[in-house]
């Protein structure tokens, strides 16, 4: 039993500090619409007007392209690194992948470049909706893509590979942080298209879809 911790405990060790050399390497990126700037809209569609444009119109479906979205960030979005590793730390910019993968789901990227080296850390979202008896439905939020090896869920990627959900925790102020940037749209979407209008976001290839059940 006592070797069987010894051996336990080196395999953790272990694989927290495969994880955190993980974290100082960067995924191909290259496959992101709207993220290099030759790439992006010309003139960016306003995604919170969009977002509001569904939830106004019911009627018919809303959909917001990855390209849309990334050129909506790079324009937006005012990112920056904080604390003791600010003179070392730059933030290159935030990215949405959608594919349909594990039924639809969208892959948060953070990209940061630490003394001329890139990384990149992600978390991986799904989203599903569920018929209950009364006839209305509730929306389920996970946050993985997938499992892995068939036993971890994976909650997102350290550099180029998967890795479980409790990786995440490392990386949770800086998704926190995210959130926080956009509570508003987020709440938006929460409130006005999922519980008021039951509808559904749906993620597809290169593309977010909302729609809403016909009466």
């Amino acid at each position: 039993m006592k070797r069987f911790f010894i051996l336990f405990t080196l395999a953790l060790v272990g694989a927290l500090g495969y994880g955190i050399y993980l974290s100082f390497q960067s995924q191909d990126l290259s496959d992101i619409k709207g993220r290099m700037e030759n790439d992006r809209e010309e003139n960016p569609s306003s995604v919170p007007g969009l977002i509001q444009l569904a939830a106004k119109d019911r009627s018919n479906s809303v959909t917001i392209t990855e390209r849309q979205l990334n050129t909506w960030l790079a324009t937006k979005l005012k990112a920056r690194q904080e604390g003791l590793l600010a003179d070392h730390v730059k933030m290159k910019g935030v990215w949405v992948r959608f594919d349909e993968e594990e039924g639809g789901r969208a892959e948060i990227i953070i990209e940061r470049e630490i003394k001329g080296h890139p990384q990149t850390v992600s978390k991986f979202v799904r989203i599903e909706r569920k018929k209950k008896e009364d006839g209305s439905f509730t929306t389920y939020v996970y946050e993985d893509g997938g499992r892995i090896w068939n036993l971890l869920a994976a909650g997102g990627r350290f550099g180029p590979a998967r890795v479980p959900q409790g990786f995440l925790f490392f990386t949770h102020d800086a998704f926190q942080g995210l959130r926080d940037l956009f509570s508003e749209e987020l709440t938006s979407m929460e409130e006005e298209i999922t519980k008021r209008g039951g509808g559904r976001i749906i993620f597809e290839e290169d593309q977010m879809r909302i729609d809403f059940p016909k009466n």
